[in-house]
């Protein structure tokens, strides 16, 4: 590392080398570190969200396990398959869930939802 170091500091950008040396190196926070959530909140919503209403994950198996435990909870979910794995068990797991029906899509109708399944698999 000190080669890499050195690199920057012959480039004459001390901002990184000062962000390098003050920024701590220990696990992420839950929800992402507040400097990313800034960045992201800058960048991609011009700042109109602000970091606080910004959740990172770590994959896109946490954030629809996260998004299961949220919905899920105290009510019935439809579910279609085939998908991914943690989208269609992780409303299972959710406490306090009222069941989980999973509506197949097929081939032969292009992969697509059965408006008519779907109406007839919500519960009130």
């Amino acid at each position: 590392m000190p080669e890499l170091v050195n690199k920057v500091k012959d480039s004459g950008d001390t901002e990184l080398i000062d962000l390098y040396h003050n920024h701590d190196l220990e696990y992420v926070p839950n929800g992402g570190s507040i400097d990313l959530r800034r960045d992201i909140a800058r960048v991609i919503y011009d700042n109109e969200l602000s970091a606080e209403h910004i959740l990172v994950f770590p994959g896109g198996q946490v954030a629809n396990q996260t998004a299961a435990l949220v919905f899920a909870s105290g009510g019935h979910s439809i579910v279609f398959t085939p998908g991914y794995q943690s989208t269609v068990e992780s409303p299972q797991w959710a406490a306090g869930n009222e069941g989980v029906t999973k509506l197949r899509r097929r081939p032969e109708n292009n992969w697509q939802v059965d408006p008519q399944e779907l109406k007839g698999a919500i519960r009130p």
